[in-house]
């Protein structure tokens, strides 16, 4: 099977088993995470003495604090169950609730017979992982947790703990809401470590290619912040230790384009972000100012502020740069997000449901209305057309991502209601797209989940909405993806005539998009046969690769990324076919679209696969996978002993016989 980008739907998605089918339909967007746990060696599992394994296995907890993962009552225990099994990321231990869900995965992933992750569930999906590869202190994997992660629902954030003691020492990803929602918690423990860790490192500046005047401004913030956090954070009364981040406010993140102020590279920052928090029933804002994109992480510059009753705010920041002073304030001017005072109630109220959300507490499909409630008020009391636009986009996102998880049912309905009321309010012809779209992929998704869906049937009924869709907005964004996925539907029932004439409209279309890119790059895939292959890139181990050197045996190319089942599948295939065919010099060559380079190179510390293995920075969004077309992984590119592609996107079912007849 193939293991799907995000984006795309494939047959092979829609023949698996319901179970199977539900759980990749409902989390395809989402990011996975780890934790850290100190584990004994594989316990020796005992079918008549299973509850002694349980009980114990269900004390373990993750060594990071702000994990919401499933727990079992006391009186529940007796309907739960351990089992040890062996799966393609390794053998371990498997505990599973009364409903049969997963709750517990504590595995060995690297056959030396002790655990070295463990993973934590909530509602049978994964939402924390910790695990042991082996930091920089201790060489290799001792039994004790180096790495932590959130997943799914819980964000995408990824932590390094160099010296194993529990306390995260760096950040490998983290996003811009999830920076302000550590800067709470940093404010209310009065931390300043973990503060540190959210600040702008001096390399990292140094990455931006600032230019020299920004580089010093940047390089003094940051050491003012760090210097007077705790002097700040224990005389503030913005957080107190009980505050709890609801959610991040923030307008939509800019460009500073290259050669602003000397600078060499374009950076993404949001400017004037505020954390929106609830402290003692009181909604509250603290104002975390600019944040800036460096790779997967967001990176804070200044202290926090309060942002207090009576402050008249204007835009201000590092980069778009206005100020602003509180009434009766003093020490200068401060930044602030701006958001407007004739909204903040309903704000409130929406921080107010987010938050119940968050706990869980109450029916989520009643708070999922009452939040599409207060988001149409909001649309209603927006003074802007950029505002009114931001509200209407996050209505249409949040109700459909809740409907097609299963948290809003009757979300499909209220989507086609809302886009009735947008008609009749001559809402834009961009905003009509924008909610057309989110509403046909939310249907089709939640009708694919039922126990009874006829999954050929409602493809069908699918790719005709996205055609009508197509015709319907021809100019709308989405219109780009509407005609990639058609044509990926194409591909995989062998149409190929078809799949290029929908990826030809879409990159002349939408040629300066992305998806008009991607569009293009898959027309280019689709003719490679006959033609030289021919790359030159980096290792993920840091070295020089030309395919020049790749000549005089057949070569696969294959594309594959950590996170893809489908692929770990195919590299177990095409390590027996390399030893087959090791006299007629058959080669592999892997090209990993992880997102980060330590993602791959973590997953080949523990599995081995002994090719050559290139790095393309951007996973899916890479210039490689791109400029293939490359939509779906794992993908694969025959090559021949003369460098000329014979094949591409070959299933493993098929290398063999692909490879077969060339060696013949």
């Amino acid at each position: 099977m193939h293991c799907e980008s995000t984006k795309f739907m494939t047959r092979q998605v829609w023949q698996l088993p319901n179970a199977a089918k539900s759980r990749w339909l409902c989390r395809w967007l989402v990011p996975v995470i780890c934790l850290g746990s100190t584990a004994p060696a594989l316990p020796n599992l005992s079918a008549e003495e299973p509850s002694p394994q349980l009980v114990k296995a269900l004390t373990y907890q993750p060594r990071q604090a702000d994990v919401k993962y499933e727990k079992v009552a006391e009186p529940q225990l007796g309907e739960c169950s351990i089992e040890e099994v062996t799966r393609d990321d390794g053998t371990g231990f498997l505990v599973s609730g009364p409903a049969g869900q997963p709750l517990r995965w504590f595995a060995d992933t690297d056959g030396d017979k002790r655990l070295d992750r463990w993973s934590y569930y909530n509602a049978g999906v994964e939402v924390y992982r910790e695990s042991d590869i082996g930091s920089p202190e201790s060489s290799r994997p001792n039994g004790t947790a180096d790495e932590y992660r959130w997943l799914s629902t819980e964000g995408l954030r990824w932590g390094s703990d160099k010296d194993e003691d529990g306390e995260i020492d760096s950040w490998s990803m983290i996003s811009a809401e999830e920076v302000t929602a550590e800067a709470v918690r940093a404010t209310a423990n009065r931390d300043s470590e973990r503060f540190s860790r959210l600040l702008i490192t001096e390399a990292e500046i140094r990455e931006l290619g600032l230019g020299t005047e920004k580089q010093e401004l940047l390089l003094q913030r940051i050491a003012d912040a760090k210097k007077q956090f705790e002097a700040w954070s224990g005389g503030q009364n913005v957080v107190s230790p009980k505050g709890q981040w609801t959610n991040f406010g923030a307008d939509k993140p800019g460009i500073v384009p290259a050669g602003t102020d000397g600078s060499k590279k374009d950076v993404v920052v949001y400017e004037n972000a505020v954390a929106l928090l609830e402290d003692a029933g009181e909604a509250r804002q603290l104002l975390v100012g600019t944040i800036i994109q460096v790779g997967n992480r967001w990176r804070l510059v200044d202290l926090p502020r309060g942002i207090s009753e009576g402050a008249v705010m204007d835009d201000s920041g590092v980069f778009f740069s206005a100020t602003f002073t509180p009434k009766g304030a003093t020490g200068g001017p401060i930044a602030t997000s701006g958001i407007s005072k004739a909204m903040e109630r309903l704000v409130t109220e929406l921080q107010e449901v987010d938050g119940k959300l968050v706990k869980g507490e109450g029916d989520t499909a009643a708070l999922q209305a009452r939040r599409a409630d207060v988001l149409e008020k909001l649309i209603s009391a927006a003074a802007s057309e950029d505002e009114r636009q931001t509200w209407i986009r996050q209505f249409a996102d949040t109700v459909s991502t809740a409907a097609q998880t299963g948290d809003y049912p009757t979300g499909v309905a209220r989507l086609k209601e809302f886009s009735e009321k947008l008609e009749t309010v001559k809402a834009s012809t961009e905003d009509l797209a924008y909610v057309a779209f989110r509403t046909l992929t939310a249907e089709h998704n939640y009708r694919m989940q039922q126990p009874k869906a006829e999954y050929e049937k409602l493809q069908e009924e699918y790719l005709g909405n996205l055609r009508q869709y197509v015709r319907d907005y021809p100019a709308s964004q989405d219109a780009a993806e509407a005609m990639i996925q058609i044509a990926l539907s194409a591909e995989f029932t062998g149409e190929v005539k078809e799949a290029a004439e929908w990826y030809a409209q879409a990159a002349k279309n939408f040629g300066d998009m992305t998806a008009g890119k991607k569009a293009e790059g898959a027309l280019r895939r689709l003719n490679l046969a006959g033609k030289p292959f021919s790359i030159k890139g980096n290792t993920l181990d840091g070295r020089g690769f030309s395919s020049d050197s790749y000549v005089g045996g057949p070569v696969v190319y294959h594309c594959w990324a950590s996170w893809c089942e489908g692929c770990k599948a195919e590299m177990r295939a095409l390590k027996e076919l390399q030893a087959k065919y090791a006299k007629q010099k058959l080669r592999v060559v892997g090209i990993n679209l992880d997102n980060q380079a330590a993602q791959g190179a973590a997953f080949l510390k523990q599995n081995s696969f002994p090719w050559v293995h290139l790095y393309d920075e951007g996973g899916l969004e890479s210039t490689l996978a791109v400029g293939y077309g490359v939509l779906t992984l794992p993908a694969n590119f025959i090559v021949d002993k003369e460098g000329k592609v014979v094949k591409t996107g070959v299933h493993w079912t098929e290398l063999e016989s692909v490879i077969e007849g060339l060696v013949k």
